[in-house]
């Protein structure tokens, strides 16, 4: 977006407009609650540029102490979130969670279903490894997501998600990325591509030529 620090109050709302409040009058909340209208960012107001914000959990690789919390669930890599150490195969997992919500324009691992992230996880990718078992940080576990004899739902995986949220794109298109997804969506960290292994991935090269990436 383009910066508005030279301009006044009164010359950002008239750019912007003024957001829309809306009171909570009917929740028992220990403070007034207010719904506010996103802000709505005028075309003219758009550049080229974007940034991914780093959840203040950044870290330099020389850095021995690592920042507690997590990002938002649904770009956390799911070691993670049974109390593995952070590593740049967790960004990994994040930027491939970026790039197929760019690509399919839809979060590719559902976290609104029962069980949230780790449910959509298995929905889409299969089991967890059993070895995770009893290791997950937050409550409402399923035993589930560890039975190794489970297969994901083939209306409901990773190929399908793709199929359905891209059928403009040829098959050969949805099988590069697949393949891609794949690749990095893997839950042991160390089989996961590294960022200069995707760059030099043949799929992920195809699809970069294809969009003049």
């Amino acid at each position: 977006m383009a910066p508005l620090d030279n301009l006044s109050r009164s010359a950002k709302y008239e750019a912007l407009g003024r957001p829309l409040k809306q009171s909570i009058p009917y929740v028992e909340l220990s403070k007034k609650g207010e719904l506010v209208q996103p802000l709505q960012i005028p075309e003219y107001l758009r550049t080229e540029e974007f940034y991914l914000g780093d959840f203040g959990l950044a870290k330099k690789l020389s850095d021995s102490v690592t920042q507690m919390g997590f990002p938002p669930s649904d770009y956390c890599s799911p070691e993670r979130l049974h109390g593995k150490d952070p590593s740049l195969a967790c960004d990994m997992w994040s930027y491939m969670v970026v790039f197929s919500v760019l690509y399919l324009r839809f979060p590719p691992l559902p976290s609104w279903i029962p069980g949230g992230i780790i449910a959509g996880c298995v929905a889409r990718l299969g089991p967890l490894p059993l070895d995770w078992k009893g290791l997950y940080i937050r409550p409402g576990v399923d035993d589930f997501w560890y039975d190794q004899s489970q297969t994901p739902n083939p209306k409901h995986n990773l190929a399908s998600t793709i199929a359905q949220f891209r059928p403009d794109a040829d098959p050969i298109e949805r099988q590069h990325v697949f393949s891609i997804m794949c690749k990095v969506f893997q839950y042991s960290p160390e089989k996961r591509l590294t960022a200069t292994q995707l760059l030099h991935d043949p799929s992920f090269r195809a699809i970069m030529d294809k969009y003049g990436c």
